[in-house]
C-alpha cells in the first residue's frame, strides 16, 4: 500500500502524554494496550498532526537527524503501518 500522500491522524480513543523525549501511549478500547516510544518514534507521533501526510514526516525527520531520505521513508511507512496495525492511528 502506497501511503505517501495520506495523512495520519491520532484515534481519539487514545490517551498519550511525553516523558523524556519518549511517548506512552494508551489505547482505551477494550483491550488497554501501553505502547512506549523510542525518541525518533515519538517524533514522529509529535508530527502526527491531522495536517502533515506521510511524505512530509519523512523530509522533516530527514532535515532534523540529518539522515536520507529514502531511510527516513521507510522507517516512517514501517512505524506508522504498525500504528495503524494497533488502531493508534487512521490514514486517510
Amino acid at each position: 500500500m502506497d501511503i505517501l500522500n495520506k495523512t495520519p491522524k491520532k484515534n481519539k480513543d487514545i490517551a498519550y502524554r511525553i516523558i523524556d523525549r519518549e511517548a506512552i501511549v494508551l489505547s482505551l478500547n477494550d483491550e488497554e494496550k501501553v505502547n512506549i516510544f523510542n525518541e525518533t518514534a515519538t517524533r514522529i507521533w509529535e508530527l502526527i498532526d491531522g495536517k502533515n501526510k506521510v511524505k512530509d514526516i519523512a523530509q522533516k525527520l530527514t532535515k532534523e537527524y540529518q539522515i536520507d531520505y529514502l531511510e527516513a521513508e521507510s522507517e516512517v511507512k514501517r512505524l506508522l503501518e504498525e500504528m495503524c496495525f494497533k488502531k493508534l492511528i487512521t490514514l486517510n
